[in-house]
């Protein structure tokens, strides 16, 4: 760095290179307004975007975010996120990309398309395909044989296109991002902590921090409810109906890595589902009853909002409702509960004497925070007076073998903002410490072939994502893309 890297420029490439990545799709189409009265939605290029497939792919990608929550994923979210957007986005890009496949004539043949559905492990069983659960996974999911066949070897197609425009690296590109791993720097450096600094509490001091910020400690909201409950635990079951529910929905329990499970494995949580679903008409039932005031609430609850004892979804509704409102049965845990909300308490300014505890901590963070600063600034400019470390020579290889009163995550943070500093002394902040430092020595080392190797793949990675993220833009540009009206 310092001298050295103001005499090599080339060391901004990797900069530059870094600044140029992103998501192959991002930017591919912006704010289309579409209609999805026809078959399809619309069109880029040749490419018709078609409505069977926009409704497939919205499924997947809302069902990958509700698993990704663990089930508290809804629609309300979903127009937050703008997932519908999100999923037209993706279509066009992978539409810019089959209009490119279709100009150079790539396709994917039949015995292909055959060989990757036999592939995929979700319709295989003892290891082998099973047209049984590939017909069942059609069913329930409402696709098409052809939808989903279509989109399968689009993907392929796809693949196949991205895999003929691999670029590798060149020798001068592989030597500029060696340069940054090829630097070493021997250190100078102070490390403080907040832990190197004494607060002390002074009431007044505290009451005048809280006077400007009351407004950030306040109550929670509360909500009173009535609640009916509707039992599902005694609700009977045969075999057979757990065996034909799980294999019409097999495909719903996976592990927290995707593998399906097998029946012994998922029956628990089948009996469970079964016995919702079987409930449901009884809790219908119960919920007319209570409205009509034909049955008297189970229990009274008061709860701060978004009290774990109820779900997400369940809190979603209740905060877009009213005094009085009575919401229809909601699942949880393993009954229905039907609720109505009688009373609700708005958020207040807490007193100074309710918020010092809460307060407390986080005025002696700041105090310790403003002294650390104070301290490392008097280091800094009394650096030769002031008793301190020297490092060895330091790497981006090296400098989880530095001590350095650093751990592993900050160190990594710590040489990533020494690299990139073009100071010869300065200071660092990583989370609650500070390392004070100054450059006394440089040199240049040699790569050994596994980090040369390395450095390789990541170039080669680095170059292939920032061509394809050029690509699309201009494939945006020859392609257009229109969705109806």
């Amino acid at each position: 760095m310092i001298s050295w890297m103001q005499k090599n420029n080339k060391f901004l490439i990797i900069t530059i290179w870094i600044a140029t990545i992103s998501f192959i799709f991002t930017g591919a189409t912006y704010g289309f307004k579409y209609g999805i009265k026809s078959s399809s939605i619309g069109q880029t290029g040749n490419i018709e975007l078609s409505r069977d497939r926009f409704q497939m792919e919205y499924r997947n990608m809302y069902n990958r975010y509700n698993q990704m929550l663990q089930g508290k994923f809804d629609e309300k979210q979903a127009q937050a996120i703008g997932l519908q957007q999100m999923v037209l986005n993706s279509m066009a890009g992978e539409a810019l990309l089959l209009n490119l496949a279709n100009e150079f004539g790539i396709i994917v043949s039949d015995k292909e398309l055959a060989d990757k559905l036999a592939s995929i492990p979700a319709f295989q069983k003892d290891g082998l395909f099973n047209k049984n659960i590939y017909d069942n996974f059609l069913k329930n999911s409402g696709l098409s044989i052809k939808t989903f066949e279509d989109s399968l070897r689009d993907s392929m197609i796809i693949e196949k296109t991205l895999s003929l425009l691999n670029l590798k690296g060149v020798d001068e590109e592989y030597k500029t991002f060696a340069t940054a791993f090829e630097i070493a720097d021997k250190l100078k450096y102070i490390t403080l902590s907040l832990k190197d600094i004494n607060v002390t509490v002074d009431n007044t001091k505290l009451k005048e921090f809280w006077e400007g910020r009351k407004e950030q400690f306040k109550t929670a909201k509360k909500y009173s409810f009535d609640v009916v409950w509707v039992e599902t635990k005694d609700v009977n079951i045969t075999n057979n109906e757990i065996e034909e529910y799980f294999k019409n929905n097999s495909f719903k329990y996976t592990d927290t890595k995707g593998k399906l499970l097998s029946l012994d494995e998922a029956k628990p949580r089948v009996i469970h589902d079964i016995k919702i679903k079987k409930s449901k008409k009884n809790a219908n039932r119960k919920y007319i009853s209570f409205k009509k005031g034909k049955i008297k609430k189970d229990e009274n609850l008061t709860y701060d909002v978004n009290d774990f004892r109820f779900p997400k979804d369940v809190w979603d509704k209740i905060k877009s409702k009213n005094i009085g409102d009575l919401l229809k049965p909601k699942v949880i845990g393993s009954k229905y509960a039907i609720i109505k909300i009688t009373n609700i308490k708005e958020p207040t300014i807490k007193t100074f004497k309710e918020a010092k505890e809460e307060l407390l901590p986080i005025f002696k963070n700041d105090m310790a925070r403003e002294k650390l600063a104070q301290l490392a600034e008097y280091n800094l400019k009394n650096f030769e007076k002031i008793k301190s470390n020297i490092s060895d020579f330091i790497t981006l290889k090296s400098i989880q073998k530095q001590k350095l009163g650093l751990n592993r995550q900050e160190g990594t943070e710590f040489i990533s903002k020494l690299f990139t500093s073009d100071q010869e002394k300065g200071i660092i902040s990583i989370g609650d410490k500070v390392v004070v430092y100054k450059i006394i020595e440089q040199k240049l080392i040699t790569l050994d072939k596994n980090d040369t190797e390395g450095l390789k793949l990541n170039v080669d990675k680095i170059k292939k994502q920032s061509f394809q993220s050029n690509l699309m833009r201009e494939l945006d540009k020859k392609y257009p893309t229109k969705f109806y009206k």
